[in-house]
């Protein structure tokens, strides 16, 4: 993907990233319509214009292509989850020896939690019951699509065949019967999953102790949490599954400024993310350990 320099970005948008945070052009990077990252973004777009900023949320692969995305400077602010992040800062996995060193986090956001969801009369229970199954993963090269391959291949379980869509379309694909199951890596409640048990009983499944320990030992990056009870009317006691935590990123050619400004909007507005989704309950200064890759010098 081609890098636009500080200079080239700001002739595209008509301003330049050295200016302060009032009236800036800021585009976020989020997933897929119906998705945790999509309701997050429009939250966090609501507090950057409620400071003068000029902000919207548009719509991208997800993680590994926000990666891409601030990277090359062609957006002001991604959201990511850590694995894809630190892969990609370091070369790694997905990233395949490119490094997409340009990146800078700016603030904590929230855990993102491992959780299959299918039809209660379905017959799938368990993880172990995903085999051999029609299993949806959210969009092409999305951190589910992305790592929950990547859990199947540490596990050996072999899905009759994935399925890559929008979360919105995926509601449709369930309840339709042309999936059995989806999976997503995201904040609690994930809308999609809301949605589908607003007309459905459904059954959550979540990952394993057994298979949750292996993979960390594999990827210690991630770790586990457990889904509380009464996240959806289906669950009704705390499941333990796999979780990687979520931060905000942003280009390092920034200004210091700027990225200032917007880590003290995000803490001094944090009701207004709260508005937006109760994931946001966890976008804590104290969460900063949480983030594997350098932060922008205006964040800290």
């Amino acid at each position: 993907m081609k890098r636009l320099t500080a200079v080239a970005l700001s002739a595209v948008l008509g301003t330049s990233l050295a200016t302060g945070a009032q009236a800036q052009d800021i585009t976020i990077g989020a997933a897929s319509v119906g998705g945790t990252y999509y309701v997050w973004a429009g939250g966090l777009a609501n507090v950057l214009n409620n400071a003068g900023m000029n902000a919207n949320v548009e719509v991208t692969g997800g993680p590994l292509h926000n990666v891409q995305l601030v990277d090359a400077g062609e957006m002001e602010l991604g959201l990511v989850t850590a694995a894809p992040a630190y892969e990609g800062f370091h070369g790694e996995g997905w990233a395949d020896g490119e490094k997409f060193s340009n990146i800078r986090a700016l603030v904590p956001m929230f855990p993102s939690y491992f959780t299959w969801w299918s039809l209660a009369d379905s017959g799938i229970e368990s993880y172990a019951d995903l085999e051999g199954k029609i299993v949806a993963m959210g969009p092409t090269g999305g951190t589910p699509d992305t790592y929950g391959r990547l859990l199947y291949e540490h596990t050996g379980l072999t899905p009759a065949s994935i399925v890559n869509a929008g979360f919105s379309d995926i509601v449709n694909m369930l309840r339709d019967g042309q999936v059995e199951a989806a999976f997503t890596t995201a904040g609690l409640p994930h809308p999609a999953v809301a949605e589908t048990e607003s007309t459905h009983d459904i059954n959550l499944i979540t990952s394993p102790d057994d298979v949750s320990a292996s993979f960390i030992e594999a990827f210690p990056y991630f770790g586990t949490n457990p889904v509380p009870a009464g996240t959806y009317r289906s669950v009704t006691e705390d499941q333990n599954t796999l979780t990687v935590w979520n931060f905000l990123i942003t280009n390092a050619d920034i200004s210091d400024d700027l990225a200032y400004e917007i880590v003290s909007q995000v803490f001094e507005q944090h009701p207004v993310l709260m508005e937006a989704h109760r994931a946001s309950a966890t976008v804590q200064p104290e969460n900063v350990n949480q983030i594997v890759i350098p932060l922008h010098p205006g964040a800290v």
